[in-house]
């Protein structure tokens, strides 16, 4: 059991979070509905909360156009499976995804304790 232990603080067989989307393509001011669904790892893990950024990708970087976090103080126990709702209200001034303007959600879940896991999901916008 300890091994299982400093194994998920390391990573290995820790718990995974996948953040599963009503769609890929949306329009400004859309609402996203989706789940996130937790798979337990080897042993259980305190669940501090779960964080999930919109982030636009130009030319210049990366800018967060939005942030949800979802606290929580649960467990996720051994191979358990969660699942969690996610809604997300877009921004109305939303520029479409084009050559040099990219979208992603990326979903963190992250533990009192271990490495957090991380999930990337690109979404288009498209025009108004």
């Amino acid at each position: 059991m300890l091994l299982r232990k400093i194994m998920s603080k390391m990573g290995v067989g820790s718990a995974k979070i996948d953040l599963v989307l009503n769609g890929d393509t949306f329009k400004p001011g859309d609402t996203i509905q989706g789940e996130f669904r937790i798979a337990g790892g080897i042993i259980e893990q305190k669940l501090k909360r779960i964080e999930t950024d919109l982030i636009r990708t130009t030319n210049e970087g990366e800018t967060i156009v939005s942030e949800h976090s979802i606290l929580t103080s649960g467990l996720v126990m051994a191979d358990e499976e969660k699942v969690v709702i996610f809604i997300c209200q877009l921004p109305n001034d939303l520029p479409p995804t084009g050559k040099n303007n990219h979208y992603k959600f990326v979903t963190k879940l992250v533990f009192t304790d271990g490495v957090d896991s991380l999930d990337h999901d690109e979404i288009k916008i498209l025009p108004a």
